[in-house]
C-alpha cells in the first residue's frame, strides 16, 4: 500500500513561507490545520504553536496588516484577522503558545489524537509531504485514516471538559465516529461538563446541532450520559409516558422529533419541493446554520414539561399546559445557556405554540380567519416553528412510512381524501402533515404577495365612531385587517361600515 500523504494548498505554503521569514523561533503548524489538511479538507485558518506567541503575533500582524486579537493572555493565544482578498481562502491565523517545554509537551496535553500533530515551519513545503514528515506521536494521522475521534490520554477530557461535548461536534462535523472507549470515558465524566463556561458550551452545541444528521449524536449523547447533564431538565421525560411511547418516554419522543426535524431541513428539496427554495431562503435570512441548530434545540425542548404536568383523566394521560409551562421552562434553560434574547424568544415562542397546528387540525376545515390569526400570532417564528410541528406529528410514523407517504403528507389539507386511509392514528397523523404542508404554503403565498392596503388608521375610526384613544381603536383595526384579510372587505367605506356595526 502507497504511503499516505498529506496535501498543502498554494495560498498556505505560500503564507507559512512567509510566517517562517518572519519569525525568529521554531514554528509549528499544529491542530486542526494539519487535521483538515489531512482529510482533504479546505480551512479558513491556520493553527501555529511556538515558544514566544506573543513575539510571534506582534511580527506576524506587521507583517500581514492584519487585525491583531488576543484570546487569552493567560495562555499567550493570539488570533490575527487577515485583511479580506478577493479569491483567498485564508481568513485568519492564530498563535498559541507552547503549553509546556516542548511541542511533545504540547501535543501530549491536546484533547484527541486528531488534533496532536505538528509540522514545523521551514523554509519552503513542498505541495504533498508524507506522513513521516509530521510529529505525531499519539497517532492521529492513522485515527484519520480509520476515522475515528480517540481521546488516548484520558486527563485530557477532565482537563478541559468541553472536550465531552467537543468529542461529538468534530466527529459530526468530520464525518468520523467516536472510539468506544472514548465514549466510556466521556460517560463516567459526564457531570463535568457543568464545569465550563455556559458560553464555551453553547458554542460547541449550536456547531453540533448544525451539521446535517445531528439528531444521531444527540441520541448517542443521551446513550453516553452526556446529553442530560447538559439539560438535567429533560430526565424526568425519560420515565414519563413509557406506557405510550415505550421505554423511554417522553424523551424517546424528543429525540425521534429531532430526527424527523433533521431530515426535513436535510431533505427540503424531496419533501416540499416547490416550497424548498422559499424554507431555505427564510433559513438563510434567520442566519443560516445557525437557525438550523435553533429549531433543532426548540425540537429537543417542545416537550419539556410534559412530565410536571403529566395527570390521568378518566383514565387517559394528559399533559395540561406543557406548551406554556414548556416555553417558562425553556427560557430559564436558555438563559443559563447565554442564547442571545432573539434565539431564547424564538425558541420559546415554538415551544409555546407547537400544539397550535395539530389544534387547527382537529377543529374543522381551516379558516381564513384561523390562517390570518396564526400568521399574525407568530410573524416571522411561523416558518420555524411549522418546521418543528412537521417533525412533532412525522415521529409518529416509522421512518420507512413516513418516507413512502412523503407525498401524501405534503398534499393541499382541503383536497385530500383519507378515508380509505388505515390505520385511523396514521390517518390523524397525515392529515396533520397536511394541514402543516398548508400552512407553509399559505406562508410562501402570503410572503411574496404585496402587503394589503391600510383601509383605515386609528384617527378615522376616532372620527367615525367618534370615540377617543384607547384599546378599543386597536381591537377594531385588527377586526378590519381580520375581515381584508378573509376577502370580507376591500374598500374603505365596507372597512368603515363593519366598524359601525361593531361599535
Amino acid at each position: 500500500m502507497a504511503a499516505r500523504r498529506v496535501r498543502l494548498g498554494a495560498e498556505a505554503r505560500a503564507t507559512l513561507a512567509k510566517v517562517f521569514a518572519v519569525a525568529r523561533q521554531p514554528v509549528w503548524l499544529v491542530g486542526g490545520s494539519i487535521r483538515d489538511a489531512a482529510l482533504g479538507r479546505p480551512f479558513g485558518d491556520l493553527d501555529l504553536a511556538c515558544a514566544d506567541a506573543r513575539a510571534l503575533a506582534a511580527q506576524l500582524a506587521r507583517a500581514f496588516k492584519g487585525t491583531l486579537v488576543t484570546l487569552d493572555e493567560t495562555n499567550a493565544v493570539y488570533r490575527l484577522v487577515l485583511m479580506p482578498s478577493r479569491g483567498k481562502a485564508l481568513k485568519q491565523i492564530d498563535i498559541a503558545g507552547l503549553q509546556g517545554k516542548t511541542i511533545l509537551e504540547d501535543l501530549a496535553r491536546r484533547d484527541f489524537t486528531v488534533n496532536a500533530a505538528a509540522l514545523e515551519l521551514t523554509k519552503e513545503l513542498p505541495p504533498s509531504l508524507p506522513e513521516s514528515a509530521f510529529l505525531d506521536p499519539r497517532g492521529g494521522l492513522e485515527d484519520l485514516a480509520a476515522g475515528v475521534v480517540r481521546a488516548d490520554i484520558e486527563q485530557n477530557l477532565s482537563d478541559d471538559p468541553l472536550r465531552l461535548l467537543r468529542a461529538f461536534r468534530l466527529a459530526a462535523q468530520l464525518g468520523l465516529t467516536i472510539e468506544a472507549k472514548t465514549l466510556k470515558a466521556i460517560k463516567r465524566r459526564c457531570r463535568l461538563i457543568q464545569v465550563p463556561a455556559a458560553e464555551r458550551v453553547t458554542a460547541e452545541l449550536l456547531m453540533l446541532l448544525a451539521v446535517p444528521g445531528a439528531s444521531s449524536w444527540l441520541a448517542l449523547m443521551d446513550e453516553h450520559a452526556l446529553l442530560t447533564a447538559i439539560f438535567p431538565e429533560l430526565e424526568p421525560a425519560r420515565r414519563c409516558a413509557e406506557d405510550y411511547y415505550g421505554p423511554g418516554g417522553v424523551l424517546k419522543h424528543t429525540l425521534e422529533v429531532c430526527a424527523r426535524v433533521d431530515f426535513l431541513l436535510t431533505n427540503l428539496r424531496t419533501v416540499y419541493r416547490p416550497l424548498a427554495g422559499d424554507l431555505e431562503a427564510h433559513i438563510a435570512q434567520r442566519g443560516g446554520p445557525p437557525f438550523r441548530a435553533l429549531l433543532l434545540l426548540a425540537a429537543l425542548l417542545h416537550d419539556v414539561a410534559k412530565p410536571e404536568t403529566a395527570k390521568k383523566v378518566d383514565g387517559r394521560l394528559r399533559f395540561f399546559e406543557h406548551d406554556t409551562k414548556g416555553a417558562v421552562l425553556t427560557e430559564k434553560i436558555l438563559r443559563r445557556l447565554r442564547l442571545s434574547r432573539d434565539q431564547i424568544g424564538t425558541a420559546c415562542a415554538i415551544v409555546r405554540q407547537h400544539l397550535r397546528p395539530g389544534h387547527l387540525a382537529a377543529g374543522g376545515p381551516l379558516t381564513e380567519r384561523a390562517a390570518y390569526r396564526f400568521f399574525r400570532d407568530l410573524g416571522p417564528d411561523a416558518p420555524g416553528l411549522l418546521i418543528v410541528c412537521w417533525g412533532d406529528h412525522a415521529s409518529y410514523l416509522p421512518e420507512a412510512r413516513l418516507k413512502r407517504l412523503l407525498k401524501t403528507a405534503a398534499a393541499d389539507v382541503k383536497r385530500a381524501d383519507l378515508s380509505t386511509f388505515k390505520p385511523e392514528d396514521a390517518r390523524k397523523t397525515v392529515h396533520h402533515l397536511q394541514l402543516v404542508s398548508t400552512l407553509l404554503r399559505r406562508w410562501r403565498d402570503l410572503s411574496r404577495a404585496p402587503a394589503p392596503e391600510r383601509l383605515l388608521d386609528g384617527r378615522d375610526v376616532m372620527k367615525a365612531l367618534k370615540i377617543p384613544p384607547g384599546p378599543r381603536i386597536g381591537e377594531l383595526l385588527e377586526r378590519v385587517r381580520e375581515a381584508q384579510a378573509e376577502g370580507e372587505i376591500k374598500s374603505r367605506d365596507e372597512a368603515l361600515a363593519l366598524i359601525s356595526r361593531l361599535k
